[in-house]
């Protein structure tokens, strides 16, 4: 049975790559893409209410079990990429990332990138949970110190064998493993990736 994988990214900058990402499955059939394609999860913040965007960002994770973070030049400056990632280990998802920056754009090809563009930092080293009282407290650090991240509860009881296997302080770098799309042929291996994340958190 096909796994629902939710995919959490920067809209703007990278929707061309991500496209690349959902869309060969489409030959394949190894998964289903869950979630949605939002344009500007800020601009709907502004109208709205960030209230609005959980809800949101919640009913696309509902019946995922496995998250996977496309990471760009610009993803882990997203605010809503760290609340979908805490979100997702709240809820004991799988979780993994890929870095895109290699996967040419043809919209903004040039003779000396080819439509490539620059590596960005990896999202999950600004995520972690603070263990206190045999509870995991979400936590991010943009700052040089690690602050409660807003919008998060705590986790009393950690759904996901990665969190219950951890005892003290966590970063997410530690955890999840991030793969290069181009250079670790992600066309080929893209399910074998999905299967490790969950098999991760125990689904």
């Amino acid at each position: 049975m096909a796994r629902a994988v939710f995919f959490s990214f920067h809209y703007q900058r990278d929707i061309h790559r991500v496209q690349v990402v959902k869309q060969h499955h489409m030959t394949k059939g190894t998964y289903t893409a869950a979630g949605f394609f939002d344009g500007s999860l800020e601009e709907k913040s502004k109208r709205e209410g960030d209230g609005a965007v959980k809800a949101l960002i919640d009913r696309g994770l509902n019946g995922a079990s496995v998250t996977c973070v496309l990471m760009g030049a610009e993803t882990y400056q997203r605010r809503w990429v760290d609340y979908e990632v805490l979100k997702s280990v709240e809820l004991g998802m799988g979780v993994f990332g890929i870095r895109i920056h290699n996967i040419p754009d043809m919209t903004k090809s040039s003779s000396t990138s080819q439509g490539k563009d620059s590596p960005g930092s990896n999202v999950f080293e600004f995520l972690g949970y603070r263990y206190n009282s045999q509870k995991f407290q979400p936590v991010i650090n943009y700052s040089g110190e690690w602050t409660d991240a807003p919008y998060q509860s705590e986790i009393s009881s950690p759904k996901a064998l990665y969190l219950k296997n951890q005892s003290s302080a966590v970063n997410l770098s530690s955890i999840f493993r991030i793969y290069d799309w181009a250079s670790d042929n992600g066309y080929a291996n893209f399910p074998q990736w999905v299967e490790a994340a969950a098999k991760q958190a125990g689904r």
